[in-house]
């Protein structure tokens, strides 16, 4: 009789992100197939859900539980939800307690783009000069739903080449936002290191070609 081989295979981990806004979920969907993270799900939150810091809190806390993922995170721009350094230091405890980690960007989600550029030499409170430089580097470009659908179809992908010099942008720039605000301007980085022990590293073996 044959003996059937024991499966050790260990069962891969899960991650869930949870987007504010449409945009948002857009691109880290794009993401997502870009590199092939099989394990990773990305959501928008509902209308009513995403636009309050608890809103998403909540919301993703129970999204977690309800796909038993073993890990999950809220990601959303300080203007998405019109928050403030004050009001995210607060809800790092309550969000400790949901089992939810927050991906923010101070303060707008735009900021991970700009670091693909370089980081500026201060802590800003307005980025828009950056925004305009950006949109100069990437002609056509609007943070917007229907850009990521149509003229951003692969903004991701075409990003990707500098995603280790924009990773380490932002922890340099968090430096002197941290002694700016007492708070980072991106848990991005924070993000990347979960995603990578989780998923694993991206497989871009597939992206030969890049659309224009």
């Amino acid at each position: 009789m044959k003996t059937r081989k024991k499966n050790t295979t260990a069962p891969k981990q899960t991650l869930l992100l949870v987007c504010a806004t449409e945009a948002e979920a857009l691109y880290f969907s794009q993401m997502r197939k870009d590199c092939r993270y099989v394990n990773l799900t990305v959501l928008q939150a509902p209308e009513g859900k995403g636009q309050t810091l608890q809103g998403i809190i909540d919301w993703t806390g129970r999204q977690r539980s309800k796909g038993r993922f073993d890990s999950a995170w809220a990601l959303f721009g300080f203007d998405d939800l019109q928050t403030s350094v004050e009001e995210v230091k607060e809800a790092e405890e309550y969000a400790e307690k949901k089992k939810v980690k927050m991906l923010y960007f101070n303060p707008s989600f735009e900021l991970w783009f700009i670091m693909h550029l370089g980081a500026p030499g201060a802590f800003l409170k307005d980025i828009s000069p950056l925004v305009e430089k950006l949109k100069a580097a990437i002609p056509g470009y609007e943070l917007s739903s229907e850009y990521f659908l149509t003229k951003g179809l692969n903004m991701h992908i075409k990003l990707f080449p500098r995603h280790s010099a924009a990773d380490l942008n932002a922890r340099n720039y968090n430096s002197l936002a941290l002694a700016a605000t007492g708070l980072k301007a991106t848990t991005m980085p924070d993000f990347d290191e979960d995603l990578t022990a989780i998923c694993g590293l991206a497989d871009m073996s597939h992206n030969q070609k890049v659309r224009r």
